[in-house]
């Protein structure tokens, strides 16, 4: 399965590139940076030295997207640190980022392997939408998209009603949605019944020492944050459950909705919704995650990492 990952590195961002690299059916072509939990040459900077941690020295990692298509930039070191990896610090990677935008490389990987790519979108999804408008001919080559972002049911994260990810760019979120990808959504109605306690540190004993204790410096940081702001025992691991679905779709089970991005409300704004009772007569665009097995997945989450 060959996969480019486009990520903001971010706590439970470098938890996803660890399920990833200790996952042999994944072939993970690129990893594409965005901006988000940080500044995208911060961001930029985490995936090298997470990647060199993960043991994921061979994937191209392409600096992309510094701010939204329209909106102004906004970042989130308030819930994963300055650095954007919490309490965790990492040895600097001597990894060479591309030379290459990330969305010209996000166009070169789908022309080489048409019909062959999935993009996991785990951040704002900026560079997807600025590789179509370069290329348009790329949209019926790739071959799905999965992407952590939005609320349907559940709260929002970002504001009352919005999701972080869709809320950095719901310009893009909504070019997305337009496009007429395979797409899939994995929204915080799932992503937040994924709790990551204390406990699941422990689970990981006899995993590898360093990794254990970049997963314990950075969540310590994500769940204090968790408890001060949103009165949560743990944190919740959206960007993992994302990727774990490329593997263990049966994790979750789904809805196909129409879903759009609200670019105009003044409370609402970058809120998605979801046509539940098909008022619009609109076809779906969506595959939604509405349902997850939550002891399966952090199983399957644990399992691996200790397999790295």
């Amino acid at each position: 399965m060959r996969i480019i990952l486009d990520t903001d590195p971010g706590i439970d961002d470098a938890l996803a590139f660890l399920l990833l690299s200790a996952s042999p059916e994944i072939s993970l072509e690129a990893i594409t940076v965005t901006h988000g939990n940080t500044s995208v040459d911060k961001c930029t900077r985490n995936a090298l030295d997470i990647a060199e941690l993960a043991g994921l020295l061979n994937v191209p990692i392409a600096r992309g997207a510094s701010e939204p298509l329209v909106k102004s930039l906004t970042i989130a070191e308030e819930t994963h640190g300055d650095g954007g990896l919490g309490y965790a610090t990492l040895s600097q990677s001597t990894k060479q980022v591309e030379s290459k935008h990330a969305a010209d490389l996000i166009i070169d990987l789908v022309h080489q392997y048409p019909h062959e790519i999935t993009m996991l979108m785990i951040g704002p999804v900026t560079n997807l939408a600025l590789a179509i408008r370069k290329d348009p001919s790329i949209i019926p080559l790739i071959k799905n998209v999965v992407s952590m972002g939005g609320a349907i049911h559940f709260p929002g994260n970002a504001t009352p009603s919005a999701e972080y990810n869709v809320f950095c760019d719901p310009h893009a979120y909504d070019l997305i949605l337009r496009t007429g990808f395979d797409l899939t959504i994995v929204p915080l109605d799932v992503t937040y019944q994924c709790i990551f306690q204390p406990r699941h540190i422990q689970a990981l004993a006899g995993a590898r020492p360093e990794i254990v204790k970049f997963i314990e410096d950075s969540t310590r940081f994500y769940m204090e944050f968790h408890d001060e702001y949103q009165k949560i025992d743990g944190c919740a691991i959206n960007d993992p459950l994302a990727a774990a679905l490329l593997i263990r779709p049966d994790l979750c089970t789904y809805r196909d909705y129409h879903v759009t991005v609200e670019l105009a409300g003044i409370h609402t704004s970058a809120k998605t919704t979801a046509d539940h009772f098909y008022a619009t007569g609109a076809k779906p665009n969506a595959k939604v995650a509405m349902g997850v097995d939550v002891d399966g997945f952090m199983d399957f989450f644990i399992e691996r990492v200790k397999a790295l």
